[in-house]
């Protein structure tokens, strides 16, 4: 039996529970978190936190969270204190019940999960803290799927401070992807409440090459990944800024090139890795293309199928557009429609294209695809012939 020496090195830099020493882009919000919660290390019996972190899918809320678990813990020991953080998915435990359940269980203790109200749950929790000498932060990730099912959840959360006797032990991070489910409660739960809220915008797909090219580093063999396929994976999920969508992209084209025995990940084991067609491109949209532009973009998948470049040049194209042509006994358009041709499939979505940059004479056109493999594309195409 022979063995085929696997591109990635270390796994654990492409998973979601992977917590790297230093997060890019979110150096500002990292320390602005931090700020927040010194107090709570400093004096966790005397003082708590209130945060609401908020951003969309993927713009790390949860590993900026996990992050300020780690940092918080390390330096209340540092001062002789006791805090603890506890990270909790509300889609899972949708109640404060559970919630309070998950705490006790993460600080050692056991409480029967029936026959017991919530306030005596909660009145077990912080006695514990209380005798323990422990702050517990917890944060809430998804915290609106909480607050839909419980609106008072909100309000309980962010008063507890209010309502614990002769000491602090209690903080939260009340994570989101908007502020909508603040709206849920009633105008004098939001007036009475104090809290602080930061917001992550977006990755670019600058701040995603970035975030990919540090993995790489850490996860791949090197020679494994080109820079060139970190950009294709970076400008795929630019689209949605959603950097933990770029990591799992390149880790399931990682894992499409070691399955081909590959000697490194190529832009079409990108393009496998995303699966079948996304849904905002829709396969009826084949079926209305005229006879050359189902040409063209069969030319387009063609160039770029074995090609170690994400992008081909409109002349490459052009070139396989003809040898097509030819073969089939078919006219081909003059450069004027092939352009033509070409702007119209990349209005619909279907190709991606951009000017040259350095390394080529003059300003030409480069195309590209990214929102599906060229080998599924093919298939759809001949599906339709």
């Amino acid at each position: 039996m022979s063995f085929h020496r696997s591109l990635i090195k270390n796994e654990n830099p492409l998973l979601s529970s992977y917590i790297p020493e230093a997060i890019p882009h979110r150096g500002v919000q990292m320390r602005e978190l931090e700020a927040y919660f010194q107090g709570v290390a400093e004096q966790p019996q005397s003082v708590s936190q209130n945060v609401l972190l908020h951003g969309p899918v993927g713009s790390g809320k949860t590993l900026l969270a996990k992050k300020l678990g780690v940092s918080v813990e390390r330096k209340a020991n540092a001062y002789g204190n006791r805090v603890k953080f506890l990270h909790v998915n509300c889609r899972i435990d949708r109640s404060l019940v559970a919630i309070f359940h998950n705490a006790l269980k993460s600080l050692g203790h056991s409480y029967p999960s029936r026959g017991f109200s919530f306030e005596e749950l909660r009145q077990a929790l912080f006695e514990v803290l209380r005798k323990d000498k422990i702050h517990l932060v917890v944060a809430f990730d998804e915290v609106d799927s909480l607050v839909g099912s419980d609106p008072n959840s909100l309000y309980t959360i962010t008063r507890i401070r209010e309502i614990s006797q002769d000491a602090q032990s209690f903080s939260s991070i009340l994570i989101s992807k908007n502020l909508n489910y603040v709206k849920m409660v009633d105008l004098s739960t939001i007036s009475s409440v104090s809290w602080n809220t930061i917001l992550l915008d977006p990755y670019s797909p600058d701040q995603l090459y970035d975030i990919l090219l540090a993995r790489r580093e850490l996860a791949f063999r090197e020679g494994s990944v080109d820079d060139e396929v970190l950009k294709m994976v970076a400008e795929v999920a630019g689209v949605y800024g959603d950097a933990r969508y770029a990591i799992e992209l390149l880790y399931r084209a990682g894992k499409k090139a070691e399955i081909a025995y590959s000697p490194k990940v190529m832009p079409e084991h990108v393009r496998s890795a995303q699966g079948d067609l996304l849904p905002d491109f829709r396969k009826e949209e084949l079926a209305y293309l005229d006879e050359h532009q189902r040409i063209m973009l069969k030319a387009i998948s063609r160039t770029l199928k074995n090609s170690a470049s994400p992008l081909a040049t409109i002349g490459e194209v052009e070139k396989n557009y003809n040898a097509i042509c030819e073969s089939q006994g078919i006219a081909p358009n003059h450069h004027t429609q092939v352009w033509n041709d070409i702007n119209e499939l990349a209005r619909k979505g279907i190709i991606d294209t951009q000017l040259s940059g350095k390394g080529f004479r003059g300003r030409t056109t480069m195309i590209g695809i990214s929102r599906v493999s060229t080998e599924q594309l093919i298939q759809e195409l001949q599906k339709e012939a």
